[in-house]
């Protein structure tokens, strides 16, 4: 899998590198044991600092997506796709507390707020269309 990152972009860079690890074991692209660059490859790889990699690897080893096996190298760890699931997850059920604490605190009722999560399930291409 290559990789790529856009020094110039909103994103930080290290999110950049999380984000693409983590949608090449989604993607299946990246699999459970594969080996990825150590830090200091990828560092080179992409002409980042060290340290920019080393916190995106943290991260990820955090999640429990990758494994750091000193000498012997950087791994992509097993059940990698679990972990990335079971962390989608939380953060789905986190924005979610978070969106429907806000739409209450706008007076919205447990029927307003369910039916407008239901037509943003049901038709998920048309958000934001109704606001040009």
């Amino acid at each position: 899998m290559e990789m790529t990152v856009d020094v110039a972009g909103v994103e930080p860079v290290y999110e950049q590198i999380v984000r693409q690890v983590r949608q090449g074991v989604l993607q299946g692209a990246l699999r459970d044991g594969m080996p990825i660059p150590t830090i200091r490859q990828l560092a080179h790889d992409l002409d980042l600092n060290p340290n920019t990699v080393a916190k995106a690897y943290k991260i990820l080893e955090t999640d429990r997506v990758i494994l750091t096996a000193g000498k012997k190298g950087t791994f992509i760890n097993r059940d990698a796709l679990a972990h990335i699931h079971t962390l989608n997850r939380q953060q789905a059920a986190y924005a979610m507390a978070s969106l429907v604490g806000s739409l209450r605190e706008r007076g919205l009722s447990e029927t307003d707020i369910g039916a407008a999560f239901a037509a943003a399930v049901a038709k998920p291409e048309q958000q934001g269309e109704k606001d040009d």
